[in-house]
């Protein structure tokens, strides 16, 4: 009886970390500048979207209750080395869990690029998020390219990079 009860607590905060990410009062999508945020990284050193002006960007919303999320992450760490050089970042945001349990996973899986903490999903809801992982391509000049809900990959990430490149 234990074990149902832990199952249903979890899915019972599941539910309310969703609900509280899926209830916005607007949402970005494609053509609209970025919001500004500021956050703290795991290191707990100060980070600001406008500071990322002339750069492209990859913005990955996730938590780690999310398999698609755990999954995707060898993924964006691969596309993070590839492109890393080329004006290109990866910013993962963690919606709503604590800096010690994201520490734990930048270890275990060996990251690299800015892992930020969003612990009262406070950006979360500034971006209108409705689901996990959700990722944004946002331009130079922090207009929004492309939004994806849902998983991405490193081929997704190559056709938006080599796009952008071509122009």
């Amino acid at each position: 009886m234990n074990r149902n009860y832990t199952y249903f607590f979890f899915f019972l905060f599941s539910f309310i970390l969703f609900y509280s990410c899926s209830s916005p009062r607007h949402s970005i999508d494609g053509g609209d500048t970025a919001p500004d945020f500021k956050a703290e990284n795991t290191s707990g050193q100060s980070f600001s979207l406008a500071d990322m002006k002339g750069k492209r960007i990859l913005i990955h919303f996730w938590a780690d209750w999310c398999s698609e999320c755990r999954a995707e992450f060898p993924k964006l760490e691969e596309a993070y080395q590839k492109y890393k050089n080329d004006n290109f970042k990866i910013i993962a945001i963690n919606v709503g869990q604590s800096k010690e349990h994201v520490e734990s996973f930048v270890e275990e899986f060996k990251l690299t690029f800015p892992m930020l903490l969003d612990e009262q999903s406070e950006i979360a809801r500034q971006y209108g998020i409705r689901g996990l992982p959700t990722n944004f391509f946002i331009d130079e000049n922090r207009v929004v390219t492309k939004m994806i809900i849902g998983w991405v990959d490193e081929k997704q990430i190559n056709q938006i990079i080599n796009k952008r490149n071509a122009k």
